[in-house]
């Protein structure tokens, strides 16, 4: 016999944990909020840095993605012979 309006177990500390994250996320947008200029500065800075890495990275990892095509064509034509 099944017992119809129990609570099911775990929804008590759903709600809690619900409550909790609900709780930091506010306190993570107040903590954003309230970031110093130097802070905001210095991100804007290895931004910058960052992307000037990636810009520089591509040509080489479009140098080593031929190599690894051509060395397969030439496997493959190798292997025929």
């Amino acid at each position: 016999m099944q017992v119809q309006n129990a609570p099911r177990s775990g929804s008590i500390r759903r709600r809690v944990a619900q409550a909790v994250a609900a709780g930091l996320s506010v306190v993570a947008v107040q903590a954003h909020a309230e970031l110093p200029a130097a802070a905001t500065t210095a991100f804007t800075s290895l931004k910058g840095d960052a992307e000037a890495l990636i810009v520089a990275a591509w040509p080489v990892v479009a140098a080593i993605t031929v190599g690894f095509v051509l060395i397969s064509l030439f496997k493959r034509a190798a292997g025929k012979v």
